[in-house]
């Protein structure tokens, strides 16, 4: 019998969906990093590329004026439902130096959001830096 050539095999099989294809690294951190981030996801049960997806709105959003929908999160498993507040989520279950790149990544994000907001006199001191800012 006859063997197939693996292009042969290759031909046969359905074509990957390509446009729904979500990147899933965040440029700048290292393999390790990412690799955690994304053992992060799958032990949560987020859908692949949520982490990154979050920390691009964050860093988009960051210079810009916006509304508190802008920085809705849609999951159960982050109980404020806050971009950042995934993003500080997923930082405390890293391993410590995986920790420190993806937070020295996220400083120059979070200086810009302090510079152009001010602190909310009225918000509850439970809350999380990024959740007792008003826009300037």
């Amino acid at each position: 019998m006859p063997r197939r050539t693996p292009g042969e095999i290759r031909s046969q099989l359905p074509l990957r969906n390509t446009r729904h294809f979500r990147r899933t690294v965040i440029r700048g951190l290292s393999a390790s990093t990412n690799r955690q981030i994304a053992q992060f996801e799958r032990e949560r049960r987020l859908p692949r590329g949520d982490i990154v997806l979050a920390f691009r709105r964050w860093a988009q959003r960051a210079g810009r004026p916006r509304n508190a929908e802008e920085w809705h999160y849609g999951y159960s498993d982050v109980p404020t439902g806050h971009i950042r507040t995934l993003l500080e989520v997923a930082a405390c279950n890293l391993r410590p130096r995986a920790r420190r790149e993806l937070q020295a990544a996220l400083a120059p994000i979070d200086a810009r959001v302090l510079k152009r907001t001010v602190n909310d006199p009225f918000a509850p001191q439970h809350l999380p830096w990024w959740q007792r800012r008003i826009e300037v």
